[in-house]
């Protein structure tokens, strides 16, 4: 039997709008920008050839015609609901043990396109300031920092790091005395032993004194003190790319040398391999080809 059936996004958006009583309630629920959900409303309004919400000064509220729809789609989804929840199951959720900074910076922000192909499968991002071992048990993956002295049937390399100095625009006008002068900058530390500030200037050839500024205990608060104006961060270039795209951060100088590191995808040995797992792991190494090719870009 051929069911003629509305867009079933306008149905979702619908059902929670008309529970809200509020696009910008129902679009932070959504996870999608208020147009959008008034967007996905009109289609279905369209669609139907009725009116479903009244829009006044005072809000939205719904007619007469919407709430018999809104009782019948929850009930609806209820039921769809329902029919799925027996072959969703513990095996359905995949742990990815991640750095903080690579957390925030790299992987939170894409983690809905992944939602998105695949809302059955629930990923778990545990952020810890040490690595995954290969004898962790409490995570399916990890995404560590190192050399790679891993065995290869466990760990693979997602990209190697390359670092350069950034900072807010315009924070750097009027001290520097040449293209690599930092003397009269304040240099933001991401490690307590200051060893990227280290190679950075060894290995740029650049004389510079690194006993002096402020010193954190992640890359993320070192790269948000450069956002805010109180320095000059060295940092991975991927995980810093989407700030200076965004105009937060700028590159200090235009100089970027390999640490001889990488980012690593690690997973412990014993782990039975499950659908689920691959497809978060095919998905991670499908977005890092455009961490791949930014840093061939700078390594050029």
């Amino acid at each position: 039997m051929t069911r003629r059936l509305p867009s079933l996004n306008a149905l979702r958006c619908f059902e929670v709008v008309a529970a809200q009583l509020s696009i910008k309630k129902a679009a932070l629920i959504l996870n999608v920008s208020e147009s959008a959900v008034s967007r996905q409303v009109k289609i279905l309004e369209d669609q139907l050839g009725a009116q479903l919400f009244l829009r006044t000064h005072n809000g939205l509220e719904i007619t007469d015609a919407g709430r018999r729809l809104a009782l019948s789609v929850k009930e609806a989804f209820d039921h769809i609901a329902n029919a799925v929840n027996p072959f969703r199951n513990d095996r359905d959720a995949v742990t990815i043990k991640v750095l903080p900074t690579f957390a925030l910076r790299w992987l939170l922000p894409r983690l809905r396109g992944f939602k998105e192909r695949h809302p059955l499968i629930k990923v778990n991002v545990h952020t810890r300031l040490n690595d995954m071992t290969l004898n962790d048990t409490d995570a399916d993956l990890g995404i560590r920092y190192g050399i790679g002295n891993w065995p290869l049937d466990c760990a693979s390399e997602l990209y190697p790091e390359w670092i350069l100095p950034v900072c807010a625009p315009g924070y750097l006008d009027g001290m520097l005395a040449g293209e690599t002068d930092l003397s009269h900058a304040t240099l933001l530390h991401p490690l307590p032993d200051r060893q990227d500030w280290l190679t950075w200037a060894e290995k740029s050839g650049t004389r510079l004194d690194t006993s002096g500024g402020l010193d954190f205990d992640a890359l993320d608060m070192a790269l948000s003190a450069a956002e805010a104006g109180l320095g000059v961060a060295v940092t991975d270039v991927v995980l810093a790319h989407e700030a200076i795209q965004a105009g937060r951060l700028a590159v200090a100088v235009p100089k970027a040398v390999p640490t001889g590191s990488s980012y690593y995808l690690v997973r412990p040995p014993e782990m039975r391999r499950r659908r689920e797992v691959a497809l978060v792991e095919e998905w991670i190494r499908s977005e890092i080809e455009d961490a791949r090719a930014l840093v061939r870009r700078y390594a050029t």
